[in-house]
């Protein structure tokens, strides 16, 4: 449900409130409740909407500057002589925290999501050798995500950075120590199949 209102008009632009409460939260949960407040014309239900499935996504936003923030990649803590190399190695940790972001979002999604070009095809032989290490015996330790899919490589991620498949989900910094720890496998890996071919 949503009710759009225009609040002031002044100098500037109009600013408008839209109110959003949900119906059918889950038992136990209150009600999720937004009050927005935006310069965006907002006289449609269609308008409103629209607003309130971009404010969905400031979550995933945060949650990409945890990644780069203190408990992540530390990007603040950064002490390099000039700006271009501070702007070049804050585009590598984003390169880092947008994978990471693929496979969280993937991991919510029911249906698989194709691998596509995220992974090259030495990541996916490294994972591939990896999974036989951290799958279990019973089938609630096993991957059970198709091949193919961002899913799989996330169980196998998120395995590397501590997750166990009785636990919830996996969050973005499980993620993010199981993909710096993938890196120096990778690396190692890649190395010994250099000197074995």
């Amino acid at each position: 449900w949503a009710k759009v209102g225009l609040v002031m008009k002044g100098v500037g632009k109009a600013l408008y409130v839209v109110e959003a409460k949900e119906i059918d939260a889950p038992a136990g949960k209150a009600p999720i409740y937004w009050r927005l407040l935006t310069t965006h014309v907002v006289q449609t239900q269609q308008q409103a909407q629209q607003l309130i499935y971009w404010y969905s996504l400031r979550w995933n936003i945060e949650q990409v500057f945890r990644l780069l923030k203190q408990k992540g990649l530390q990007v603040e803590l950064l002490d390099l002589e000039t700006g271009k190399a501070l702007v070049q190695l804050t585009l590598l940790a984003l390169f880092a925290a947008s994978k990471i972001m693929l496979l969280h979002l993937a991991s919510k999604q029911k249906e698989a999501v194709p691998l596509a070009e995220s992974f090259t095809q030495q990541e996916v032989a490294c994972m591939q050798a990896l999974q036989k290490r951290y799958e279990g015996k019973t089938a609630k330790q096993r991957n059970p995500y198709p091949q193919d899919s961002l899913q799989w490589c996330y169980w196998i991620i998120a395995r590397l950075g501590g997750w166990k498949p009785h636990e919830k989900q996996a969050g973005v910094i499980t993620l993010l120590r199981g993909w710096l720890y993938f890196q120096h496998i990778l690396h190692g890996w890649t190395l010994a199949q250099k000197f074995v071919s």
